[in-house]
């Protein structure tokens, strides 16, 4: 559903969210930003949604959370939605939840006439590194990535970034959230036919800051530059982690602004292809795996 990632809109490209179908189940891997319109251009109402699945809490994956309890309270769901992810999820969704209370009392103004509230049909389940949960059909498990620390902090407590794999009847897929290099992950997604993993280029990307921010101090230029090639992946890097899982397929995501265009993709591709011998695609919004 979106393909971008970061802070900042790009036309083009919604921001992080994911749809996987399997028989009549739809589930969403993260929320960003359009997610609700690219769920209609997909065919999806969101209404049709069973589960919501988070990997992490910044805002580019969580945007549109708001707008999916609101505007499902406002057509009157009676099903649960339920939303899965790290610690923090309940206390996110629960503010939202109270932020419900205002539309919820304006209702459309017709006397007597009372709107579901959000929280009559949200229900919220955090998970950790282990767990194993059944969304009907489907089996999710996941792992601690290195998208906010390295794996020799793992296991310290507080706030988590999931990496998630999704057992189906047919077929097997790990999504990697945000996460630099990590063998956790390499080992959840092992023989996965589909590897759907995050993409950076921490040069360019650091180029476009700098242009963008000439009087931004260096020591904050640095901490952006840190966290960008430690928290990420660079082309080489999603390509080594495919491999060492056996994966079959990869496919690309997460693309800062006007990393992606037709002149550089080759360039990319070649790169993950060097170290990975599956099938390798630079995802597009809306397309289909």
């Amino acid at each position: 559903m979106g393909t971008a990632g970061g802070p900042i809109l790009q036309p083009g490209r919604s921001q992080p969210a994911h749809l996987l179908t399997s028989g009549s189940q739809n589930i969403l891997i993260d929320c960003g930003e359009g997610a609700l319109g690219q769920l209609t251009r997909a065919g999806v109402g969101f209404r049709e949604l069973e589960a919501v699945i988070l990997t992490h809490h910044h805002f580019d994956h969580i945007g549109s959370l708001f707008a999916l309890l609101g505007l499902s309270m406002m057509t009157q769901r009676r099903d649960p939605l339920r939303i899965y992810g790290p610690a923090g999820t309940q206390k996110i969704v629960a503010s939202l939840i109270d932020a419900c209370d205002v539309p919820n009392e304006i209702g459309f103004g017709v006397p007597g006439q009372k709107l579901p509230h959000a929280r009559d049909f949200t229900v919220v389940q955090e998970i950790a590194p282990g767990d194993e949960v059944m969304i009907g059909e489907v089996r999710m498990t996941c792992c601690e990535n290195t998208h906010y620390r390295g794996e020799d902090q793992h296991g310290q407590g507080g706030y988590l970034s999931l990496s998630l794999r999704f057992d189906t009847p047919d077929r097997s897929i790990l999504v990697t959230g945000d996460t630099g290099s990590c063998r956790a992950v390499e080992a959840l997604g092992q023989g996965v036919d589909l590897f759907v993993g995050e993409l950076m280029d921490v040069e360019q990307t650091m180029e476009k800051v700098r242009a963008a921010n000439p009087d931004m101090p260096v020591d904050r230029i640095q901490m952006i530059g840190s966290h960008l090639a430690e928290h990420h992946l660079r082309p080489e890097q999603l390509g080594e982690m495919a491999a060492r899982s056996g994966a079959g397929e990869l496919v690309a995501i997460h693309f800062s602004p006007g990393m992606v265009t037709p002149e550089s993709a080759p360039d990319y591709s070649a790169r993950i292809k060097a170290v990975f011998g599956g099938a390798v695609h630079l995802s597009e919004d809306l397309a289909r795996y």
